[in-house]
Parts: structure tokens; C-alpha cells; sequence
């Protein structure tokens, strides 16, 4: 009979909270019973198990495993990790011929990332239009109109300057432009109601996002949960008011964990601020927290381990890619808490102001880890 070692090492853990909790019973001692019975830092054992109030989670972070791939050719391991062309291009075939467009290709751009083995396989049909598949994942990524009329709208639009001296059939307004992308929307195959248009944003000789009217426009479609939109789930439509042309469609889909809340604000900014204690001596003059879905990332972890290089990796100009320190990480999105730190401004030059003014730390909601973070105001950012 083989023994389940989790199994005895999660009863073992509970044990030992249960001698913990009976000696701070015992002792009638508050400050230690918080330590052993509440989330602010988490208990976190070496089994990979996190202890949140009386919840037992999983944990989701793992230190990161850096890496040295920091070239674009197509190795034969990024080739071991992806599909084949020849496969990628049967998927774009088939995708073409779900929306009706010419499935005739005449050309093959492909690329490898620079910091990982996904290669985007990239074809061009005999109608100028541009179709991407993904190959590690094996699924249509996104289709742009490379064709000269494109490119003649764009160019006749702003050598004209001015809105006002150019045919109404070059311009729309919001409503419209939601109307072409929807039409676009159930075209690719997406179901009403699946995504909610979340941003409409023109172009026009303004440069005014806000602008009702345009010649162009980009519009953004999201998952939600609950009241929550997930960025990392949406289809992006880029589309021209003449002949309501498609300009580009793309589409990412990286499933959300919607992941349950069991740590509260206040815990989330005490882990932060614990944490950053062991980053930055600076005095602390404003913080903020709001919570927010996230995809995990190494910045935090890099910053806390190795400070001095993540930041003159950020301020400095055309740092060398073979240089740089790059992170294989698992894509999981998650909901956090995102605590943004801002330091006293006494800095000497405005790069570093910018690179090095706030901190923003993603805390798991569920288990209370860092799991991620950014330089700047990630909440300002991602508005």
C-alpha cells in the first residue's frame, strides 16, 4: 500500500496550527492568535498549501525560472514547442473560410517571440489580408487588412487635415461604428452577449479618443464576472466608416480563475508594505489599493531579488535584449489586490522619478501571495 505523502504532510500542518491555536488559547495572547488565525501574511508550508482564514488554498506562485532564450531565429526547440507550419496553415484555411474570406495564400511571415519558444505563424492571402495563428496554442490570433485601399484611407484622411473637408462617407459616429463591429463580431463566431463592448475609441485628424466622430475606429469586447471585466479574455474590431472595411480582428482568450475573495484590503496592504520594507528605504507617502484582475508576472519577484539591475534595466535606454533578465511564467489571471506605494519625491532626474516614484504590487485575493507587480500606478494605467 503506497502512502499519500500530501496527505499526511496537510494533516501534520493542521496539527501544528491546531498546537499553535490551543497555545495562544492558553495564553490568551491576541497578538499571536492573529498570526495563526488570520490571512494578513498567510501561512504558507512548504507542502504548497496557504492557509486563509479556515480555508485551505493551493498555492499559485512559484518562484520564477529565468531563462536565457533572447533570440528571435526558429530554433529546433521553439519548432518541438509549437505546431507545424503546415498545420498552423490548415487553421488559418479553415478560419478564412468560416468568415468568407479569400483562402489563396500566397505568403509566409513567420516569428519566434524573443524571451520564449512561441512562434506566431503569419500568412498573407491574395487579397492583402494578414492571418496570424498562434502555434503553442494551435488557434487562430488575429487578421489585419494589409491592402493598398487601407492604406490609401489612412493617407488620403490626414493629408486632408481637417474633418470638415472630406465626404460624410469617410466618417461615422459611435453608435455606427458599435453596429459594423458587431456585424464583424458574429462573423468570427462569437455569440451575443459572450463579450460587452467595453472601449470605443476613434481616429481622426484630432487625435481625440473621446471624438464621436472618425474615420476609424477601435472596439474593445470583454468577458465579465460579475462586475468585473477580464482584460486577458476580449476581441479587439478595428474598422473604417468607408465601405464599413475591416481593418483588424483579433482575439485572445486566457481563462480567469475567479478566484474567491478571503483577504481583505487591509491584509492586502499589510503584506504589500511588509514586503516592500525589503525592497525600499524610502519614506512612503501616499498608498492605494483597489482589486482588480491581473496576470501574473515576475516584476516584484525580480525587483525584490535582484533590485539594482531591474531598474537600470528599466531606465536605461536601448538596454540590451541579450542582457536583460527574462522570466518563464505560468499565464494565470487572477483577482488582487493591486496596492500601489508612492515614495517621497526626492529624486534626482525625472527618468528615475518615473521608473522608481511607485511601486504597484499584485496581492492574490485568495491566498495573499505577491504574485506579480509593475513599476508606476497600475491602476491609473489600465483605466
Amino acid at each position: 500500500m503506497e502512502f499519500d505523502k500530501n496527505k499526511i504532510r496537510l494533516k501534520i500542518a493542521i496539527s501544528k496550527i491546531k498546537e499553535e491555536n490551543d497555545i495562544v488559547m492558553e495564553n490568551k495572547t491576541k497578538n499571536i492568535f492573529k498570526i495563526v488565525s488570520t490571512a494578513v501574511a498567510g501561512i504558507v508550508l512548504s507542502t504548497g498549501i496557504v492557509f486563509a482564514g479556515t480555508k485551505v488554498y493551493e498555492k499559485v506562485w512559484k518562484d520564477p525560472e529565468k531563462i536565457e532564450i533572447v533570440t528571435e531565429v526558429l530554433t529546433p526547440e521553439a519548432q518541438k514547442e509549437n505546431i507545424s507550419e503546415e498545420e498552423a496553415k490548415q487553421i488559418a484555411i479553415n478560419k478564412l473560410k468560416e468568415i468568407g474570406f479569400n483562402t489563396n495564400i500566397i505568403k509566409t511571415d513567420n516569428c519566434k517571440e524573443i524571451d520564449s519558444n512561441k512562434i506566431t505563424y503569419r500568412f498573407i492571402t491574395e487579397d492583402d489580408y494578414s492571418i496570424s495563428i498562434d502555434g503553442q496554442k494551435a488557434e487562430f490570433f488575429d487578421i489585419w487588412n494589409e491592402s493598398k485601399k487601407s492604406g490609401e484611407i489612412d493617407k488620403n484622411f490626414f493629408e486632408y487635415g481637417s474633418e470638415k473637408n472630406i465626404g460624410s462617407e469617410y466618417l461615422m459616429n459611435k453608435d455606427k461604428a458599435v453596429e459594423v463591429a458587431n456585424k464583424y463580431y458574429k462573423l468570427f463566431g462569437f455569440k451575443e452577449g459572450e463579450y460587452e463592448v467595453t472601449r470605443v475609441m476613434s481616429f481622426n485628424s484630432y487625435g481625440d479618443e473621446t471624438a464621436e466622430t472618425g474615420y476609424k475606429f477601435d472596439i474593445t469586447y470583454n468577458k465579465k464576472y460579475g462586475d468585473t471585466y477580464n482584460p486577458y479574455e476580449y476581441v479587439a474590431i478595428q474598422v473604417y466608416a468607408k465601405d464599413e472595411m475591416l481593418n483588424m480582428f483579433r482575439t485572445e482568450n486566457i481563462p480567469y480563475d475567479n478566484n474567491p475573495t478571503e483577504i481583505t484590503k487591509e491584509q492586502a496592504l499589510q503584506i504589500a508594505l511588509e514586503v516592500d520594507k525589503k525592497v525600499e528605504n524610502k519614506e512612503i507617502v501616499e498608498t492605494k489599493i483597489e482589486k482588480m484582475i491581473v496576470n501574473m508576472n515576475a516584476k516584484a519577484y525580480y525587483r525584490l531579488t535582484d533590485k539594482e539591475r531591474f531598474y537600470k534595466e528599466m531606465s536605461t535606454v536601448d538596454y540590451p535584449a541579450e542582457d536583460r533578465v527574462y522570466y518563464q511564467m505560468e499565464d494565470k489571471i487572477r483577482n488582487a489586490w493591486v496596492v500601489v506605494i508612492t515614495y517621497v519625491d526626492d529624486w534626482e532626474d525625472v527618468t528615475t522619478r518615473y521608473t522608481r516614484g511607485k511601486f504597484s504590487y499584485f496581492v492574490d485575493a485568495t491566498t495573499g501571495e505577491i504574485i506579480g507587480g509593475a513599476i508606476m500606478d497600475y491602476i491609473y494605467s489600465s483605466r
